[in-house]
């Protein structure tokens, strides 16, 4: 392999690195892109940060967030390849009623990557 192609490598592995290691502060850090939403990089902070915090929809909760395993243990919760009917998505778009406490934490940007996710499968990606 020549040193550029090397080069080329390193960059992208280290590139790759530091998205998976991303600490997340606040929901509004988080952004998701158009397509290929993960779970791990992108659905799982945001729910950690805007819905499982001070324990609300914690493991604790009747209807918990804060696993992969969780969000399809309450059905309707998650329609996989349907947003429209995914109960969750309802909520962070404000079609379904919730009480107002994260709503000032999601984004357009959440709530479109939000329906990627559901569209592209729900996968634990």
């Amino acid at each position: 392999m020549n040193t550029k192609a090397i080069s080329t490598a390193l960059i992208a592995f280290l590139l790759a690195s530091c998205e998976q290691g991303t600490v997340y502060r606040q929901p509004s850090d988080i952004v998701f892109p158009d397509s290929n939403v993960s779970y791990s990089r992108h659905v799982e902070p945001l729910l950690r940060l805007a819905c499982t915090f001070s324990g609300c929809h914690s493991s604790q909760d009747q209807l918990p967030l804060d696993s992969y395993t969780a969000l399809f243990q309450t059905p309707g919760l998650v329609i996989v390849g349907r947003p429209d009917l995914s109960r969750l998505n309802q909520v962070l778009e404000g079609r379904l009623s919730h009480p107002p406490v994260f709503q000032h934490r999601i984004t357009e940007n959440h709530r479109r990557g939000m329906a990627t996710w559901v569209r592209e499968g729900a996968q634990n990606n």
